[in-house]
C-alpha cells in the first residue's frame, strides 16, 4: 500500500476530498503517531497501537476507530453518522469535523490507556496521542523499568518500582530530555 497521501489520492472524488480532510485532521490530532497500514487500511498508530484509520467504498468513506466500544461510546455525537461496529460512515462529498475526529481518538485513546497488553506493557498518553508513561503492570501495580514523556516527546523521568513502590535509581531529564537529576529509592 502506497503511504496514506498516496492512497488518499488514489481514490475517487468526491470521497478524495473528505478523506484528505480526515487524514489532516488526524494528523493535526496525532502530530507524532506513526503513519501505516492496518488490516490493509491505511491507519495511524502509537507506540504499536491502531488509533485512527480510514476506508473508502463506493457511496461512502469511513472513519476506523479500531474499536467498536470507541463507536458505542460515542453515542449521540455520532447522530447523524451511519455507525457500525467497527466504523464511522461519512457520505461520499461529506466531511467529518476536526473536533469530532478528536473525540474519536480520544476515546480510543482513553479505552487503551493503562490496559496491559499481552506482555503486560501499559501506556497512558497524553491528549495530543503522543506517550505519557510506559511500563509493566503486574497483579495491577507497576512493575519494572518505567518511563514518563512530556507532550511534546521528550523524555522526563525514568525509574524503577517493585509492586507499585519506587526502587532503585530515578532519573528526572531536562526539557530536552538529558539526565539533570538522579536519585535513589534503595532501602
Amino acid at each position: 500500500m502506497p503511504d496514506v497521501d498516496g492512497w488518499v489520492a488514489a481514490q475517487p472524488e468526491p470521497q478524495r476530498a473528505g478523506l484528505a480532510r480526515a487524514a489532516a485532521s488526524i494528523r493535526a490530532v496525532l502530530p507524532g503517531a506513526q503513519e501505516t497500514q492496518a488490516y490493509g487500511l491505511p491507519a495511524w498508530r502509537v507506540d504499536g497501537i491502531n488509533v485512527a484509520g480510514l476506508a473508502c467504498a463506493t457511496k461512502h468513506w469511513s472513519y476506523v476507530p479500531f474499536s467498536g466500544a470507541v463507536t458505542e461510546a460515542m453515542g449521540a455525537a455520532l447522530a447523524g453518522y451511519e455507525v457500525t461496529k467497527g466504523t464511522v460512515k461519512v457520505p461520499a462529498g461529506a466531511t467529518l469535523p476536526t473536533s469530532l475526529v478528536r473525540r474519536l481518538i480520544r476515546a480510543r485513546l482513553a479505552e487503551v490507556a493503562m490496559v496491559p497488553d499481552s506482555r503486560g506493557v501499559a501506556r497512558d498518553f497524553h491528549a495530543n496521542g503522543r506517550l505519557k508513561a510506559k511500563g509493566r503492570l503486574r497483579e495491577g501495580q507497576q512493575h519494572g523499568p518505567w518511563s514518563w514523556w512530556r507532550a511534546d516527546g521528550t523524555l522526563l523521568r525514568t525509574g524503577t518500582f517493585d509492586h507499585g513502590r519506587r526502587v532503585g535509581t530515578w532519573t528526572t531529564c531536562d526539557a530536552e530530555g538529558n539526565p539533570a537529576e538522579v536519585t535513589d529509592k534503595r532501602g
